[in-house]
């Protein structure tokens, strides 16, 4: 692509370095005229050609034409744009978008200076894009907290215990367990009994990532990873209303520490070796281990990004539609931060697109829209669960919620791999009650072609479109499905399907015309179990 869209160029100089006797348009200024003309219309025809051949990337074949008036906005989306987005949103500079941290307010003011350039209207806090969460920050007071046991056994925490998972409860207890995995095959057994037990964990990196999610639910009392750098703890962030998770703690501790630990319980200190790959080792003891934190707090910044585009028609413009996308992931961790690429910095990058679309569009909506990147979703759906419950615009006023998590990959399971899965994208919740919206997304497909699949209904509660649902808003969710570095710090920017973002994008920008234009969508109802 590169040397045809240089060859116009190239033509030019060879012609006017060619000698006399070989350069019969030499000294005819008519004819050298002719021809840099032609060459500058073979660049202006290749520019839009290859301007054509890359947005046809974010659609698939069988496609059809957008309507016309909409070509424009439909037309500026494209996966160049969506890669320079979020290669920035995903990227060293925004430290995976922790909620509470720095790196998730940069995001979100960076957010905001993209909507004030495509000239939407701020709709947050004090003529501010921000609508701000009534959220604190707790951190662990290193020289008061404590490790405690038997034989005198006191450690304290500063440059020895870090944790990367807290709670404001001052006290943790349970008899010690040493457990040593290794390897990705190495899977604990579902009759293994930590239940508020305090867990030291001898693991590699491959059998603690694929341990991780069930550790969390054998709900121990603490899980202390054995690591020979010194930890920190990383601020935890208190929740609107004290709900806090109830299921322990965990982080690392230095291995010079679980030394003591060892000689303290009696211990060996071969438990503290990584075993063979794929094996796992289990000592339980009948000796308790208490941990007492002490906590600090501190209001922090933690805004939803809001944004309004103002509909076309008069008499319909006070009624709107919601495109919203969380705009947080899991931020920095201990020594390294999770990207969130996909989740769901792919959502946060489709979400600016349509917002950009939109302004640019000649043709405005009938019905205005509200952007909104959320907040905190990664630990409970808690930005757009603030929003509903201290809306800015009265809630009757929403006709529907469009909501989009997680678009950028390919999905992949064991027994599915991600080649089977370029086109396709999972449309969850478009099928609850009322089916006019629903209808209309596959209406607006007809000019992207994905090839939607029906079947992650169990995923509904899990993002921020859930929230709306319950307060009897009809919502649809768009999710490209689950891969290996869902939560996890390989979830990064070069592994992301570009086209795919900038499809979604396309879809809801053309779906949200269709959506003005039908007005109220019926109060959507769960459907009865049956009897």
């Amino acid at each position: 692509m590169e040397l045809r869209s240089n060859y116009p160029l190239a033509l030019t100089i060879l012609v006017d370095h060619l000698p006399n006797k070989l350069n019969p348009y030499q000294g005819s200024s008519s004819c050298m005229s002719r021809i840099r003309c032609l060459c500058s219309q073979t660049t202006l025809a290749l520019t839009l050609s290859l301007s054509y051949l890359s947005n046809l990337e974010a659609q698939y074949d069988g496609a059809v034409a957008p309507p016309e008036a909409l070509r424009p906005g439909f037309e500026s989306i494209t996966p160049q744009e969506c890669e320079q987005w979020l290669h920035i949103l995903a990227g060293p500079g925004f430290q995976g978008r922790g909620t509470g941290q720095e790196g998730y307010v940069k995001a979100a003011s960076w957010v905001s200076g993209k909507l004030a350039e495509f000239g939407l209207k701020p709709m947050g806090d004090a003529g501010t894009y921000f609508q701000m969460l009534p959220m604190s920050r707790m951190s662990v007071d290193p020289a008061q907290s404590k490790l405690t046991g038997p034989n005198d056994l006191a450690i304290g925490f500063d440059k020895t215990i870090g944790l990367d998972r807290f709670n404001d409860q001052p006290e943790f207890a349970g008899k010690v367990v040493f457990l040593q995995m290794a390897g990705e095959g190495a899977k604990i057994a579902d009759d293994l009994n930590i239940e508020n037990k305090v867990v030291v964990l001898v693991a590699d990196d491959k059998a603690a990532a694929a341990n991780a999610f069930r550790l969390s639910r054998k709900r121990a009392s603490a899980v202390l990873r054995v690591v020979d750098t010194p930890p920190t703890s990383t601020p935890q962030q208190e929740r609107p209303n004290n709900r806090q998770r109830a299921n322990g703690i965990g982080g690392s501790i230095h291995k010079d520490a679980v030394k003591q630990i060892l000689a303290s319980v009696g211990g060996n200190e071969e438990w503290l070796t990584i075993p063979e790959e794929n094996a796992i080792d289990v000592h339980e003891t009948d000796v308790d281990l208490k941990i007492e934190l002490r906590i600090r707090k501190e209001p922090i910044a933690v805004p939803n990004v809001l944004a309004w585009q103002e509909g076309s028609d008069p008499t319909l413009r006070d009624e709107y539609i919601v495109i919203g996308a969380h705009l947080d992931h899991l931020g920095v961790r201990g020594a390294e931060y999770f990207a969130g690429a996909d989740d769901n910095g792919s959502g946060s990058t489709a979400l600016l697109s349509i917002a950009k679309a939109i302004a640019a569009n000649p043709t405005k909506p009938k019905r205005s829209i509200l952007f909104m990147w959320f907040a905190a979703e990664e630990i409970g759906l808690v930005g757009s669960a603030h929003y509903v419950n201290n809306p800015i615009l009265p809630l009757e006023k929403m006709i529907c919620m469009l909501n989009v998590d997680m678009v950028g990959r390919n999905e992949e399971k064991p027994n599915e791999p991600a080649s089977d899965n370029i086109r396709s994208l999972h449309l969850v919740g478009s099928e609850k009650g009322d089916k006019s919206l629903h209808t209309i997304i596959l209406e607006a497909n007809k000019s992207i072609n994905f090839e939607f699949e029906f079947d992650e209904e169990g995923v509904f509660g899990r993002s921020d479109q859930f929230n709306f649902f319950k307060k009897g808003t009809s919502v649809a969710f768009l999710f490209g499905g689950f891969h290996p570095d869902y939560h996890r710090t390989t979830d990064t920017p070069d592994k992301i399907n570009y086209a795919k973002i900038a499809s979604a994008a396309k879809l809801y920008f053309l779906a949200s015309h269709l959506a003005a234009e039908h007005g109220p969508f019926p109060a959507p109802k769960e459907e009865e179990p049956a009897k």
